[in-house]
């Protein structure tokens, strides 16, 4: 009967698809309701034994001690059947509610695993953050203590009106008169709460984002002397939660206890008026008028614990039209488990045909792209920043997908794979390699299993990576830090490329996996990249030409097109824009060289 009153119609529709969640667990919420069954009938039995007790014991002054104990000890089984049963149901509506957000939170999760790529292009990392921890702990309050509440509320509200019409039926109708004098004031509530608790949350998600953002690019903060100007940024924000907090105090202590607490005192001084004018006529009962004054204020405790869930209600429903906006993010296809893999022939090259592909539109990364990457063979991409080398590699991991043309692996398009097989048969070096919370071991070895683990550490002696990994303190078992703060880029760099040979795949992206580390380092990386090419399918996207010199085939690209192709040989003997690379990096090598022999620092 709520629900016209205090929910929008967005809301009420996300309130639908939440209780969909406890079908699961319908069971547990049976047996929880059934005790709440029997604890609101002995509650609402205790005020009636009350007044039996009053008007046929200690007004009458007929003291039969037996029906006196009697009914006290009736009186005391009940206070002991509800505390009792009132600790069964909250037990179990509490664990049933922890169930049902512990579900909600797992698909939430597994579908932000799914969602693509450019999902996380729109929506930054610190609200994303929000929707998966603050926005299901606030759906934890509203299964654990607003719907119960209601639950209980209703049940206690059909009991006093019960109980009420079978002492007078006059003062039944009289307390209906209540119910829309108290609903008014919940749909008021609802109204100007409402929009301030929406401003509450994307005031938190903001402040969530603006301190993710400030501590993973802290040292650039630092560097450029910007900590005035991201406190005022932080200030900003952090000021707009305090005023819509602010205004959320005002209203809840304005429209929940004193307001209820008012109509409860006029309801109360109607009925003892009642009773006063009915007493010039007949003899009226202590009893009875202890009992309707002890039901009126009992009829008013859940409207008054309902008025107090309601702020609960609105922040978890708007925290669930979040959640589920979230859901209803279309997920890539391709990310379908169980999927059957597909046929591919033996030689598994990869083949683009006429790809053109924007991440803006109008805007095009690729531009009519067409090459073949030979199995078994190295080909490499080289060109200018922007020129859409790193968009090869983003179709052919499927983080973003093309508009036109084919893209093929082993003579199948890649739209027709499903991701578990693309991602088995590719294998990611990205130019800045993540590092995860715990172990290098497990770092390399993502799927912590033990026969993978030995595999990790036979692909670090591959690529060189246990030389460095044996002198750290404890070895493969070592906690670099967060995102790897002990390890330097290049120790960050060998283990990523160790991580990929562990995990064995067929082909090998390698994107500018030498661009940020000093020549010394970038030797092992070479020597690591060179175990890794032997008899296998290598792409590399370079910016370093000297990592490429032995390339099969050279991809020269320009403004998303490729404008030259050969060997470094050839290409090196052309003019183009692969020679102007090439003699612009050799001469600044030369000049490094040169001012390395005289001691002198270099940028």
């Amino acid at each position: 009967m709520f629900k016209p009153m205090f929910i929008r119609s967005g809301q009420g529709n996300a309130l639908k698809r939440l209780m969909a969640y406890t079908r699961p667990h319908k069971l547990r919420f049976a047996v929880a309701f059934s005790f709440l069954l029997v604890a609101v009938s002995a509650e609402m039995a205790i005020p009636w034994l009350a007044k039996i007790i009053i008007d046929d014991v200690i007004v009458p002054q007929t003291f039969d001690w037996h029906h006196l104990l009697t009914l006290s000890a009736a009186v005391l089984v009940l206070y002991l059947v509800q505390c009792g049963f009132q600790y069964l149901q909250a037990v179990s509506f509490r664990h049933s509610a922890l169930l049902v957000v512990n579900d909600v939170r797992k698909q939430l999760f597994n579908h932000v695993l799914k969602l693509p790529i450019s999902a996380f292009d729109r929506t930054a990392t610190g609200r994303m953050v929000s929707y998966v921890t603050n926005d299901t702990e606030s759906l934890r309050d509203l299964f654990v203590s607003t719907l119960p509440t209601i639950i209980q509320g209703s049940l206690r509200i059909t009991g006093i009106f019960v109980a009420i019409a079978l002492l007078d039926w006059r003062l039944m109708v009289l307390s209906l008169v209540l119910i829309p004098i108290l609903l008014m004031t919940m749909h008021w509530y609802r109204k100007l709460s409402t929009p301030v608790l929406d401003g509450i949350r994307v005031q938190v998600s903001h402040i969530n984002n603006r301190i993710s953002e400030s501590l993973q690019g802290m040292s650039l903060v630092q560097a450029f002397g910007q900590e005035k100007a991201f406190r005022e940024k932080f200030k900003h924000d952090n000021d707009g939660w305090f005023a819509f907090r602010t205004r959320s105090i005002a209203i809840d202590s304005l429209m929940l206890l004193p307001f209820t607490r008012l109509v409860g005192a006029f309801a109360a001084l109607a009925i003892v008026a009642w009773f006063g004018t009915a007493s010039l006529q007949t003899v009226v009962e202590i009893g009875t008028l202890y009992a309707f004054l002890n039901y009126i204020e009992r009829f008013f405790e859940p409207f008054r614990q309902l008025s107090m869930e309601l702020r609960k209600m609105q922040v978890a429903l708007v925290s669930s039209a979040r959640v589920f906006e979230l859901l209803d993010e279309p997920t890539d296809e391709a990310h379908k488990e169980d999927v059957a893999s597909v046929s591919l022939a033996d030689n598994k090259d990869i083949e683009f045909r006429h790809v053109r592909m924007a991440y803006e539109e109008g805007i095009n990364a690729l531009d009519d792209v067409s090459f073949v990457a030979k199995s078994g063979q190295f080909t490499a991409i080289v060109g200018h920043s922007g020129s859409g080398k790193s968009s090869v590699v983003n179709l052919l991991m499927r983080f973003y997908q093309h508009h036109e043309g084919e893209v093929l692996i082993g003579g199948k398009p890649i739209q027709t794979l499903p991701d578990s097989q693309v991602r088995q048969l590719i294998g990611l070096v990205s130019q800045d390699p993540y590092m995860f919370s715990g172990s290098i071991k497990e770092n390399i070895d993502l799927s912590l299993s033990a026969q993978s683990s030995n595999a990790a550490m036979l692909a670090a002696q591959a690529v060189n990576a246990s030389s460095f990994i044996e002198r750290l303190p404890q070895g493969y078992d070592h906690q670099p830090g967060h995102g790897g703060a002990s390890l330097s880029v290049g120790e960050k760099q060998l283990v990523a490329l160790a991580r990929v040979l562990a995990h064995g795949p067929e082909i090998y992206l390698l994107d500018e996996a030498t661009a940020n580390i000093d020549s010394e380092t970038e030797e092992a990386v070479k020597r690591a990249l060179s175990n890794i090419q032997q008899g296998r399918t290598v792409i590399a996207v370079a910016h370093r030409l000297s990592t490429v010199r032995n390339a099969d085939q050279i991809l020269v690209m320009s403004k998303g097109k490729i404008v030259q192709r050969g060997t470094h040989d050839e290409l090196v003997s052309q003019t183009g824009e692969y020679r102007e690379l090439y003699l612009a990096q050799k001469e600044k090598e030369e000049h490094e060289s040169e001012n390395a022999h005289l001691g002198l620092a270099t940028a």
